[in-house]
């Protein structure tokens, strides 16, 4: 390795650099000023164990069904890649002695390779979404203020190409489980997207923005039509939310 010669220090650089050192000039010890706190370094961490993050086939989402006691925190694992887009929102229900949910759960995800919390576009309490800056593990933990008892779904949208060429993706299909099935489309200000669904009773469109989270068709309102002029430039998230196990389901998404 190649040495690096100090540099000369002169004059009044001789006293800065002594200074720094905690000496004065004529080599008495000066009193320096206490550290200040610095915050520890993120970690890896220690996937070993965690309950797994699983998607079954023909789905974009994985659920779990949990319970935390007050003050309590559980993480998952699941594995994706570098630039998907995901979500990840703790649902609470209400218990059995309470007329109404508690305050849903924090969530927060990290990439478990360097232990790096990754910050979301929208901070909402129960929801995380982003996009991930590399391929391999990664870990969202939930945390509860009150006893809670959530539901857990992480969803990862199916990237959809519409353009003047193209201005229509079809998709059908039966939907595995009751986990949202999720399709992303990138809409620019002033264009009008349309989403068309058919199939089995008590499916429904769940329509909204993934960086504002703004919501074009509400969940709670069990749409199967939805055509507006969007607001703002962004990705959207378009999805299938079944009734049932083996829902079947049509789906027409449309750019003009």
């Amino acid at each position: 390795m190649r040495s690096i010669a100090p540099p000369v220090v002169r004059g009044a650089g001789l006293a800065a650099l002594m200074a720094v050192a905690g000496c004065s000039p004529g080599g008495r010890a000066i009193d320096a000023a206490p550290a200040p706190d610095v915050a520890a370094p993120a970690q890896p961490i220690d996937t070993a164990g965690l309950p797994r993050i699983r998607f079954a086939r023909g789905t974009t989402s994985g659920i779990l069904d949990d319970s935390l006691a007050a003050g309590a925190t559980r993480s998952y694992v699941l594995e994706a890649r570098e630039g998907q887009a995901m979500l990840a929102h703790a649902i609470a229900w209400p218990v059995a002695e309470r007329e109404h949910p508690p305050p849903e759960p924090a969530v927060h995800v990290f990439a478990a390779a360097t232990g790096r919390e990754l910050e979301s576009p929208r901070p909402v309490r129960g929801v995380w979404s982003g996009r991930l800056p590399g391929t391999g593990a990664y870990v969202v933990r939930v945390s509860a203020a009150e006893p809670t008892a959530y539901t857990l779904a992480v969803q990862i949208p199916r990237r959809v190409t519409v353009g003047p060429e193209q201005p229509t993706a079809i998709f059908t299909g039966s939907a595995p489980s009751r986990a949202p099935i999720d399709f992303l489309v990138k809409v620019e200000a002033g264009r009008t997207l349309e989403a068309v669904l058919g199939g089995s009773p008590g499916i429904a469109l769940h329509v909204y923005g993934l960086d504002d989270g703004v919501q074009l068709a509400r969940l709670a309102d069990r749409k199967r039509l939805y055509a507006g002029r969007v607001e703002t430039t962004q990705d959207y998230v378009v999805s299938v939310v079944p009734g049932a196990e083996r829902a079947a389901y049509d789906l027409r998404i449309t750019l003009r």
